[in-house]
């Protein structure tokens, strides 16, 4: 039996997050891999909210994105989800990025959030349990700090030593803030695409790193040189030579371009291996390589695939100024509203 506390924070994903209004189509997916049990919860919220959900589940293929197409039902679910007002993605293998994704975005019809591998435990801590508007208001003074700064430099104990440039037309997107149709991430996380040809230095993935399935929480860490914007050397041990064969595996040199940045912020986040959590802990930084979404407003890099991985306890620096240190918010406008930020919704 579902908790009061599930069936909260599904309620508060579809009402307070997704602004599901009565008579809307809200398509929810899923795989073999997915939280069965909070997959039907969602439904069973956006019956509660009077709008008229469509439940689908497809077998898990062994790759995400483009490279899952051909294992997939394509014209099925890009039918279900391109008609959708509302699409509430629980996918173990997610579907963002092929053409399922693709097809929903160019309609322009529907609100889409990428929740890959959303558990019941994680609907609680990371919804339910959150403060959604102070979490948002630290979003959006972390995302004014990020616009304004042109030139960053970070590391982390594990050895990341990393420079880039900003570009001002570029956006600063805060996830979670949902206001019309388009793509939506849970909220927590702040990311922006860097000006490609300008990072360089070395990346340590030291948290977790998803895809491949073989790897997710990091025994050691995995070690990435970065040249001109491109990653030239993926070393370490054993993991590295696993990330290093799964990113050969596409014969595509776009999975080796970093796509993006993203500071996490979400207090109920942990770390768990599921890269939707991971990558919004409190204080991390984290980068995807691979597929690069238009919301970015960069290259659109098309890619076979895309990965992401977490690099802990990060001190980063913009023109200058400190805005985290070893994986705490330090900068003065972020400290003053980082405590409403942190506390527990209802608290």
């Amino acid at each position: 039996m579902v908790s009061t506390r599930v069936a909260r924070a599904a309620d508060k994903l579809l009402r307070n997050l997704m602004k599901v209004k009565k008579g809307e189509t809200v398509a929810i997916t899923c795989d073999n891999e997915s939280d069965w049990e909070f997959a039907t919860e969602v439904e069973r919220a956006a019956t509660g909210l009077g709008s008229r959900p469509i439940l689908v589940r497809n077998r898990a293929p062994p790759h995400v994105g483009r490279a899952a197409e051909p294992f997939l039902p394509l014209d099925s679910l890009i039918g279900v989800v391109a008609n959708s007002d509302v699409w509430v993605e629980l996918n173990g293998k997610w579907l963002l990025y092929s053409a399922v994704y693709e097809e929903a975005m160019r309609r322009r019809r529907t609100r889409y959030i990428c929740l890959v591998g959303m558990n019941r435990d994680m609907a609680v801590r990371c919804v339910g349990n959150v403060n959604v508007p102070a979490i948002l208001d630290f979003q959006r003074t972390l995302q004014k700090i990020t616009s304004s700064s042109r030139s960053m430099h970070y590391s982390t104990p594990a050895g990341s030593d990393v420079a880039f440039e900003n570009d001002p037309k570029r956006p600063v997107l805060v996830e979670g803030d949902v206001s019309g149709p388009g793509e939506y991430m849970l909220l927590g996380q702040v990311d922006w695409a860097p000006l490609e040809e300008t990072i360089n230095g070395t990346i340590v993935y030291d948290g977790s790193v998803n895809p491949p399935d073989e790897l997710g929480l990091l025994k050691e860490p995995v070690k990435l040189e970065v040249r001109n914007g491109k990653v030239t050397r993926v070393h370490g041990g054993s993991s590295a030579k696993i990330y290093e064969k799964w990113l050969r595996s596409f014969k595509d040199e776009n999975m080796y371009v970093p796509a993006h940045i993203s500071y996490g912020c979400n207090p109920g986040a942990r770390l768990t291996g599921n890269v939707l959590e991971d990558e919004r802990i409190w204080g991390v930084l984290e980068w995807g390589l691979g597929n690069q979404s238009e919301t970015f407003g960069a290259r659109s890099t098309r890619a076979a695939s895309h990965s992401d991985g977490i690099t802990l306890k990060p001190t980063l620096e913009g023109d200058g100024q400190l805005i985290i240190e070893k994986g705490k918010y330090v900068h003065p406008e972020l400290t003053s509203v980082a405590g409403a930020a942190k506390r527990p919704s209802g608290s």
